[in-house]
């Protein structure tokens, strides 16, 4: 958010002909760039890492979940180098008990894609922040698990939350 802010500010000083604030504006948006990339780097390639590792038949559903959303962008998408995290994703989500279609087109219709260089990257965060998925991959699976393995009260009396409670402290102690 604060790149596209830092191109709008750019755009704004440009049309104002405020020439300093305009090329400051961008390269602050430039050096912004920069560091997502760096920060991202190793998250994304170990999205990628488990996008290509996962079964084919994992991969063809997500590709049909992506084509069913977003008809139009689907095949761009696909052919993208980012689509391996973009699959990875999906299972996160789809694990987490989150439909694909309906997380890629919610995250389609927010904003506008057409300014992405790829696509494929900007919906991996996307459908992360709709997810509530961390954004370190790492944690992904061990969360998911850690929210499964302790199950929702049936009551919320406080005899059930503290039931809960002790199930969750000796699932922890162990």
């Amino acid at each position: 958010m604060t790149f596209f802010l830092a191109v709008a500010a750019a755009a704004w000083h440009g049309k104002k002909n405020h020439a300093q604030q305009a090329v400051a504006a961008l390269q602050a948006a430039e050096h912004l760039r920069a560091a997502y990339e760096a920060a991202a780097a190793q998250p994304m390639a170990l999205l990628q890492q488990r996008g290509r590792h996962m079964s084919r038949p994992l991969q063809h559903q997500h590709a049909a979940a992506l084509r069913h959303a977003v008809p139009d962008l689907a095949e761009q998408i696909l052919a993208e180098p980012g689509w391996p995290a973009l699959a990875a994703t999906l299972a996160d989500a789809q694990a987490a008990g989150h439909s694909p279609v309906d997380l890629l087109t919610e995250a389609t219709q927010r904003r506008e894609l057409g300014s992405a260089t790829f696509i494929s990257d900007v919906l991996v965060w996307r459908l992360r922040h709709l997810a509530q998925l961390p954004a370190d991959p790492v944690a992904a699976p061990s969360q998911i698990a850690r929210t499964r393995s302790v199950p929702a009260p049936a009551s919320t009396t406080p005899t059930a939350i503290k039931a809960t409670k002790a199930t969750s402290d000796n699932t922890h102690r162990r």
